[in-house]
């Protein structure tokens, strides 16, 4: 899960959480330039392929 409020995410029972970016926009910044905004984009989707790929016992926070 990509969540701009992990804490929540967590004792939700998710996993494995990402952290996303703001509770508007949690996977990216419409504030940025349409290139920085991709590369954030991009850089989370990466961080959650990299939480799917790994094993975890417990619930485990990934920082983007």
């Amino acid at each position: 899960m990509i969540s701009a409020l992990p804490p929540l995410a967590l004792q939700a029972g998710a996993n494995r959480v990402v952290q996303g970016v703001k509770i508007e926009h949690v996977c990216g910044d419409p504030a940025l330039p349409a290139e920085e905004d991709g590369a954030v984009r991009r850089r989370l989707v990466e961080q959650g392929l990299r939480a799917l790929a790994t094993a975890v016992e417990r619930p485990t926070l990934f920082d983007g």
